[in-house]
């Protein structure tokens, strides 16, 4: 790791351990992180990641490594553009500002790298965002002392008028710069305007000091839902949400305080009150990111007290908007029941899809989630639903290892 060592008991403490499964499980020890960052990328970015797990032993390799190969997308993305080559440069500062961020990751501390690596993430993207296939523009929503980093994507081929727009977040791994694909994304081939943002303590928000409270993601929704509100592009009156992994809890956040939203989509869930499963029985890794995130690295028993108070039942039962759950029942972060819970407190409407014996990432080779429907397509209809005015409904679609769905009763007919 670079910089000052922070972090929570279990991580010095199982850093052998954290090691050695490195060793023989590679990259992927604790969750999927290659296959959530190839999403956006694609498969030209396959070789670069089959090089970083042939060099990543051990934790302190991943920086320098992911580093290495960043810098050597860019350099290609300047040597296309300088030949004219607009689209092949594209494609190489888009990958290189991914790697950028995936040196990021295991930097749980304000260092002097951090904020280098992350100003090359943002030049890179910036020269994609010049060369993109769409719109793409910069933004910085004026929020406390700081601001909100984000990136506004319009659809291919927008030619004017207001659009239904997303507000969209990953979680506490994966920046602003995963949620938009660089061809073919979802949301914009359905004609959506993306607000892809990076809210208190996620991505590139605790860089530059937007740390994360229990409660700072209310007030911070309060300003991303006003800055798209005075934008001329976006209709004020169909916009919804979308939130991945600790997104999942953060957006709900946001929907629960922001009722003019359409709709929200939220999956790969981290629901559980104080999250105990992610912080206490997980790989040591997600707490000690999740420390720095809050501005609690050096007190783990501050951070503790602070975990409790991550917690959604308080503000469930007043919020209106059709909430969509996409889960895995074996989620090893976050037990499904809790989403169950959730769901069957929700003020409205709140369908579930359910992928049998699904982990929390909804990964392959999972037969439900291999077979089934693509949750990122299921979860776009819906939202897609929402803003054409079409009523949302109570139901758990149960995906079978066979890719059947099972329509079964939702939480509140069992109740």
């Amino acid at each position: 790791m670079s910089g000052e060592i922070t972090g929570p008991r279990r991580w010095h403490e199982l850093r052998w351990l954290v090691d050695s499964v490195l060793r023989t499980d590679g990259l992927e020890w604790d969750q999927p992180r290659v296959a959530y960052t190839l999403r956006p990328m694609g498969v030209d970015a396959r070789p670069d990641f089959a090089v970083a797990q042939s060099r990543i032993s051990k934790f302190a390799d991943i920086t320098p490594v992911f580093t290495e190969l960043a810098g050597r997308r860019e350099a290609k993305a300047v040597a296309a553009e300088d030949a004219g080559r607009e689209v092949t440069a594209r494609e190489h500062y888009f990958h290189a500002a991914l790697l950028y961020a995936s040196a990021e990751w295991p930097i749980w501390a304000d260092t002097a790298e951090l904020v280098e690596l992350d100003d090359k993430k943002n030049r890179c993207y910036g020269a994609y965002a010049r060369l993109a296939d769409h719109y793409v523009e910069r933004v910085e929503i004026p929020f406390g002392d700081g601001f909100i980093p984000a990136w506004f994507h319009l659809p291919v081929g927008y030619e004017g008028g207001r659009l239904p727009t997303v507000i969209a977040c990953g979680g506490m791994d994966a920046p602003k710069e995963l949620n938009v694909n660089l061809y073919g994304d979802k949301l914009l081939a359905r004609g959506f305007a993306v607000l892809s943002f990076d809210g208190p303590g996620q991505g590139e928000a605790p860089i530059r000091g937007v740390k994360f409270t229990p409660t700072a993601w209310v007030d911070a929704g309060e300003a991303v839902v006003g800055w798209c509100r005075a934008r001329a592009e976006v209709d004020a009156e169909r916009i919804v949400g979308f939130g991945l992994s600790f997104g999942s809890y953060w957006m709900t956040q946001i929907a629960a305080t922001q009722p003019s939203l359409r709709g929200c989509a939220v999956g790969l869930v981290c629901h559980e009150p104080g999250g105990h499963m992610i912080f206490e029985a997980a790989s040591p890794s997600f707490k000690a990111r999740y420390m720095w995130m809050s501005g609690l690295e050096h007190d783990e028993d501050a951070f503790d007290a602070m975990a409790k108070e991550i917690d959604l039942r308080p503000v469930i039962s007043e919020m209106r908007v059709p909430w969509l759950v996409i889960a895995g029942d074996e989620d090893e972060l976050s037990p499904v029941e809790h989403s169950y819970e959730l769901a069957r407190d929700s003020g409205g409407p709140s369908p579930m899809l359910v992928y049998q014996q699904g982990r929390h990432a909804l990964s392959l080779p999972t037969p439900s989630v291999a077979l089934g429907p693509n949750w990122l397509t299921y979860s776009a209809d819906w939202l897609l639903d929402r803003v054409d005015g079409v009523p949302a409904e109570d139901y758990v679609d149960y995906v079978l290892p066979t890719g059947e769905i099972e329509r079964r009763p939702h939480p509140r007919e069992l109740s």
